[in-house]
């Protein structure tokens, strides 16, 4: 008996004759020759991964922040902006094409914008494409 297989690893949960027909139910529905044991572990196993703060193929809040921008630019869901950029990354490396479908979305919304949309989104704040004047101790270009 190894130590996973310790008395000490086991949860022992007291459940109404409801719940464990409606258990019983679920296990037959899904009809993969599990038991109610399978069940409970699949989901506690939902639960630790859905709080354990990292979820794998999480995106960091830089990244997330800039899909979002993203997503209200194309006027969709974050979740399918990531899957457009998935599928259009999936389409370079089958050279499918050479312009993802999603880059090229996006170049017609940013083109086709009015300038008050342009000036209200926050695409990029850290560039800023309006000439600057020359400042006083350097003379300007000539």
């Amino acid at each position: 008996m190894g130590s996973l297989d310790s008395k000490s690893y086991q949860l022992r949960v007291r459940i109404t004759a409801d719940e464990r027909a409606l258990l019983e139910k679920l296990i037959s529905d899904r009809n993969r020759g599990e038991t109610i044991s399978d069940l409970v572990r699949e989901a506690i196993a939902l639960l630790v991964k859905n709080n354990s703060g990292e979820k794998a193929g999480a995106l960091s809040p830089e990244v997330q922040s800039r899909v979002e921008r993203l997503a209200v630019l194309l006027k969709r869901e974050p979740q399918q902006v990531e899957e457009a950029c998935v599928e259009g990354i999936l389409d370079l490396i089958e050279s499918k094409c050479e312009v993802p479908l999603i880059v090229m979305e996006t170049q017609l919304h940013l083109k086709y914008r009015n300038r008050e949309e342009k000036n209200d989104f926050p695409w990029n704040p850290s560039t800023d494409s309006s000439p600057k004047p020359a400042s006083p101790e350097q003379p300007a270009a000539g």
